[in-house]
């Protein structure tokens, strides 16, 4: 997704203290989950936030609260451990304080997220004193420490073999057998794996799908939404002119493949697919939407999505933003009449906000171009947070369309940060949108006011107020 939030970005970087520069990410990988010392399957009853970790106690600098989870245990590997794992344990973990709300290069690093109701497979750290002490993660830090997982499992007759055996099953028993969220998750794990698990995999799910072209449809999709681009088509993986071994590191694509190869390639595996796409907007709109390119001249997608439109299902704006920048205009009046309400919602998803106002900035009529400036407006005084994004979703574009909504901003003298205000930041959106310059990023207040001044001179002379 491209990020436009310049004020959030801008902000974060102020508010760094010098010296301090981004690392590398951590993505954790499974073979590193099975070297833990304890698996624990468990649902997350409750978090309890403590106190703040002394300054210094951590490799970076950022707010951090010290928490505890408590765990309904559902299974865990080894099941034979002295003394047993009990049926409900605790779990230390860190969290970032309120104070921290951006991240910039891998600053500070990503922490885990465990909330009430998560079920997760925790990779524990050894634990001497269990009914004394709190148990811990295997690292404090990383993407895909915790591994989403699915709360039912069927017996098996045969216990896991190994620590790998176990998570295996677990990633497979989401694939095979969960919600969309569940798919959606765990193909989003899978997506950071840098092993191909493909053939482990498949000879789980394979047995357990069978026939239901519905499922496979339900994995490949979700796959396919969790990878980045460029990638192979749908259309070169069903016939296998896709060569994997010029895209290495997707491993994703790989699975999807396999699960694509149970479908065949028809019309009517082209049709599954899209309306799969297009119902789990709400679960990765982004994904969703890159994935339709390869199907926007197909009527089933345009009759799909406008009806998707009508019924005001989350991420479809992103997914309508998207497929009208790339020439399908026939979605635009149902797309455009969605865009109007969901900027009007400080609720709404961020990608679905974003493509909501870029479809108005974009396609929008002149009335409905004056409705988000009215929208902008409101929020300008009611929810600044909202308005933040809000505005720059509106105008993120460099495009002369979106001067009414600069209008309403370039009247705002608020500070966002240092002595910079909402209308200097205006000031350098218009000179992009409209290739004139104004002043914008002067050093004094004096210049900085005489910018403002210039700008809306201009829209003035645009019949724009």
């Amino acid at each position: 997704m491209k990020v436009r939030d310049s004020i959030a970005v801008l902000v974060v970087l102020a508010a760094i203290p010098a010296g301090v520069e981004g690392g590398p990410i951590q993505f954790w990988q499974l073979k590193e989950a099975a070297a833990a010392p304890l698996l624990v399957v468990g649902r997350v009853l409750s978090v309890q936030k403590g106190e703040p970790v002394p300054e210094g106690s951590m490799p970076w600098t950022a707010e951090t609260l010290a928490m505890t989870a408590e765990i309904q245990v559902l299974r865990s590997y080894p099941d034979a451990m002295e003394p047993a794992v009990p049926e409900r344990l605790r779990v230390r973990f860190f969290a970032y304080g309120p104070s921290v709300t951006q991240f910039v290069n891998g600053y500070p690093p990503p922490l885990p997220s465990l909330e009430p109701g998560r079920v997760l497979i925790l990779p524990l750290q050894e634990n001497k004193h269990p009914s004394l002490e709190p148990w811990q993660l295997i690292a404090d830090s990383g993407v895909s420490l915790t591994i989403p997982a699915r709360a039912e499992m069927q017996e098996s007759e045969h216990p896991p073999a190994s620590a790998r055996v176990f998570l295996l099953r677990e990633v497979a028993n989401a694939l095979d057998s969960g919600t969309p969220a569940e798919v959606s998750a765990v193909a989003g794990y899978l997506d950071k794996q840098e092993e191909d698990l493909t053939g482990e995999l498949m000879a789980l799910i394979g047995p357990a799908i069978g026939d239901d072209r519905d499922r496979w449809a339900e994995v490949a999709t979700n796959l396919l939404a969790a990878e980045g681009i460029p990638r192979p088509s749908v259309a070169d993986l069903l016939s296998g002119k896709a060569e994997l071994k010029k895209w290495p590191g997707r491993q994703n694509v790989s699975l999807a493949q396999a699960a694509l190869e149970k479908l065949k390639a028809s019309r009517d595996t082209d049709t599954l697919l899209i309306k799969t796409w297009i119902a789990e907007a709400p679960l990765h709109a982004w994904g969703s939407a890159n994935s339709l390119l390869e199907y926007s001249d197909n009527a089933v997608t345009n009759e799909t999505l406008r009806r998707a439109l009508r019924d005001d299902v989350a991420g479809t704006s992103y997914i309508a933003w998207t497929l009208a920048r790339n020439g399908d205009h026939d979605i635009l009046a149902d797309a455009l009449a969605r865009a109007l309400k969901v900027v009007d919602r400080p609720d709404a998803e961020f990608s679905d906000l974003q493509g909501a106002a870029a479809l108005l900035e974009e396609f929008g009529n002149n009335e409905q171009l004056t409705q988000l400036a009215n929208v902008v407006r409101k929020y300008q005084t009611q929810d600044e947070k909202f308005y933040s994004l809000l505005w720059q979703d509106a105008t993120g574009n460099d495009n002369p369309r979106s001067a009414r909504v600069l209008a309403v901003v370039l009247r705002d003298r608020r500070i966002v940060f240092g002595e910079f205000r909402y209308c200097d930041l205006a000031v350098g959106a218009l000179e992009r949108a409209i290739g004139q310059k104004f002043g914008a990023g002067a050093d004094t207040q004096q210049e900085r006011d005489a910018a403002v001044s210039g700008a809306l001179a201009w829209l003035a002379s645009q019949g724009i107020s």
